[in-house]
């Protein structure tokens, strides 16, 4: 018998406390202001009751968080063994039965990517991303975990990545941020991740650790590349989020359709996506898909972000299958629905007060890109607009996606 996972996920960010935030100004030098717990809950512009009273607010509360938690644990209950007993398809079972069998040699990845709102013409909310990658398939240290998860067995591939990412208000030039603009925040991570692969079948599990605060650099990293461009520097960052280490797990599942034409030609292919994150850094889910057309299109699983799983595994390759031209292209297109519990870039400090805004629960988003490349390298740009991720926000956010990979 075979077990089947059956995977599920949400993403997103943000999330709201007490009541709503003023307007003032915080001036330098105090402490950040307590809210008062005897305001109005509101839900729909409608009050509910008084917060004094705990007759109402309590038990919503509680059941909301209650609700959260259970929709964020369901990608991770499939992803570490709750399954179902299937009668495996004959022939699956040996068509990727263990790492070591189907991985004679290793493959190697490095991969560089490049985020940035100024793809978009903005500078402001999420506005720059970077990370670089390194990833072989193969026997590896982390195959007695793969053995251990209940879809361990097929194409394995060990991932690592180092990251960072940093978050920007609207207005820069005020030295004193707006309390209801989006936080000054700064997040250096490195990353470990676990890819396995069918014919059409993708999981994937990363361990995220690092920091937020100003040891992530990210100050002094817009700063230097402000200089260098000409540019203003913002004026806030003495009200960044304060330091604080990070511990995040996140999960991903794509299967892969092949609507039409083959792959050695010109195709079309549909690849549908659901995962989930769940530590102090980022608690949601997200399901979604890509579709994507092109000629002699890779054998992957399709393109991600950095607030994905940063890099896929390495396209496969069939040695006694080649195709006409070494050469190959796509577009692709794709579409999220994020469910955000927790984003401490919004929601800010877990232990400290610190500045935080009050998050929207649900996040869409959407991208276009392409990507061309050969059996040693690829490229791809991805234009991606990301949904209003707290209460206040002017417009959604925009950014380009860059990447390069080079295989050996």
């Amino acid at each position: 018998m075979k077990m089947l996972t059956i995977p599920f996920s949400t993403k997103s960010e943000n999330r709201r406390f007490g009541s709503e935030a003023s307007n003032d100004c915080i001036p330098a030098g105090k402490d950040m202001p307590m809210y008062n717990l005897s305001q109005q809950v509101k839900l729909g512009g409608a009050p509910i009751a008084n917060a004094d009273s705990g007759s109402a607010r309590i038990p919503l509360r509680a059941r909301t968080i209650a609700w959260a938690l259970a929709v964020a644990s369901v990608p991770f209950l499939g992803a570490f063994g709750i399954s179902i007993p299937q009668q495996a398809a004959a022939g699956e079972a040996t068509e990727y039965p263990t790492n070591a069998l189907t991985a004679p040699k290793r493959e190697w990845a490095a991969s560089f990517r490049w985020e940035n709102d100024s793809f978009g013409g903005t500078d402001r909310y999420y506005t720059d991303g970077i990370a670089l990658g390194v990833s072989h398939t193969g026997p590896s240290w982390m195959d007695p975990v793969a053995n251990w998860l209940p879809w361990g067995e097929g194409r394995r591939t060990v991932g690592y990545d180092f990251a960072q990412a940093m978050f920007t208000p609207s207005d820069k030039d005020r030295s004193v941020p707006d309390p209801t603009d989006r936080p000054y925040a700064g997040i250096l991570a490195v990353g470990l991740t676990l890819h396995v692969e069918k014919p059409h079948d993708y999981h994937g599990l990363k361990f995220i650790t690092g920091v937020v605060g100003p040891w992530a650099g990210a100050e002094d990293i817009q700063n230097a590349v402000h200089d260098l461009r000409g540019l203003d520097k913002a004026q806030g960052w003495d009200y960044q989020l304060h330091n604080e280490p990070i511990f995040n797990f996140a999960y991903e599942y794509r299967h892969k359709f092949q609507l039409a034409g083959q792959r050695e030609g010109w195709s079309l292919e549909a690849l549908p996506l659901a995962g989930g994150w769940l530590g102090n850094m980022l608690t949601q889910g997200q399901i979604g898909g890509v579709a994507r057309f092109g000629y002699n299109m890779p054998d992957d699983f399709g393109p991600t972000l950095v607030r994905g799983m940063d890099f896929m595994p390495p396209p496969r390759r069939d040695p006694q299958r080649r195709p006409k031209s070494d050469w190959g292209f796509s577009v692709y297109g794709g579409v999220l629905a994020n469910l955000v519990l927790r984003d401490i870039t919004l929601d800010g400090n877990t232990f400290k007060d610190s500045p935080s805004v009050d998050k929207e629960w649900f996040v869409p988003a959407a991208g276009v890109g392409m990507s061309v490349g050969n059996r040693r390298f690829q490229v791809s740009f991805a234009h991606v607009f990301w949904g209003k991720e707290f209460e206040g926000q002017n417009d959604y956010s925009k950014f380009g996606a860059l990447v390069f990979s080079y295989f050996f």
